[in-house]
């Protein structure tokens, strides 16, 4: 059984990749653009780890992820779809190129990566697509990030649903922020009595994932995901406002 982790090269894909290290899969495939950082990482695992290098940015990616699995011809177990992107800035601040690389990455890449996974999915197989509490609400100065993550959550609860008479479990999972390369947590703002640990992050994700089709791990993300069905989004847009979030 193969387990494929995207942006392995850092972050929480990497933990992903350490922590399924210990789950008795047949393979773990790594992918993400930075090759040596992926040549590290696989030289600190025990399972057998496979190496692309590859762009997902790049549509021929797709294809040749799906070359690879036929080749093999083994199923999949596990899918974590981790690459992704964020501009924090104004939406007019935010050129088209790095608006287009955010739908390009976020929306595009995982979507296009479970249609072409999916017919070698094993039956109990699992789905675990890296969404963020930002999904949840509009968010202002992170529009196009906060609203590519909630196509993400509406994707992976709907496919959860369809792939029930396959046994194939989707979820997202959706963090707070997370100290990683990603993006520094402002350490003077209200984001950061949020930060996640990421072993925790990780762990509660990989145990959950079977019967959830929707994560949150720190106690704050898990308010948030209750406020945004309760609350306005315009009042809690404005409460943001007076937080200086934006």
């Amino acid at each position: 059984m193969i387990a494929i982790i995207t942006g392995a090269s850092s972050g929480i894909g990497r933990e992903f990749a350490i922590q399924v290290d210990d789950l008795n899969y047949d393979q773990i495939w790594l992918i993400a653009r930075r090759k040596d950082r992926l040549i590290e990482l696989k030289n600190q695992l025990k399972t057998k780890s496979k190496i692309l290098a590859l762009d997902l940015l790049d549509r021929e990616s797709f294809l040749k992820i799906s070359n690879e699995i036929e080749i093999v011809n083994q199923k999949v177990g596990l899918l974590v779809n981790s690459a992704g992107v964020g501009f924090n800035d104004y939406f007019e601040n935010v050129s088209l190129e790095e608006n287009q690389r955010m739908i390009d990455l976020n929306i595009l890449a995982p979507t296009q990566l479970i249609k072409v996974i999916l017919p070698y999915m094993a039956e109990n197989s699992v789905i675990i697509n890296v969404g963020s509490v930002a999904g949840f609400i509009p968010q202002p100065k992170f529009a196009t990030y906060a609203a590519s993550k909630s196509y993400l959550i509406s994707l992976s609860r709907a496919l959860n649903r369809e792939l029930k008479g396959r046994k194939i479990h989707l979820t997202s999972l959706c963090p707070n922020p997370v100290a990683t390369e990603f993006g520094e947590i402002d350490k003077n703002g209200i984001k950061k009595y949020g930060t996640e640990d990421i072993h925790k992050l990780v762990a509660r994700a990989l145990k959950e994932a079977r019967y959830k089709d929707l994560i949150t791990v720190h106690p704050s993300a898990r308010f948030m995901r209750l406020i945004s069905k309760i609350i306005p989004h315009s009042f809690v847009m404005w409460l943001e406002r007076v937080f200086g979030m934006y």
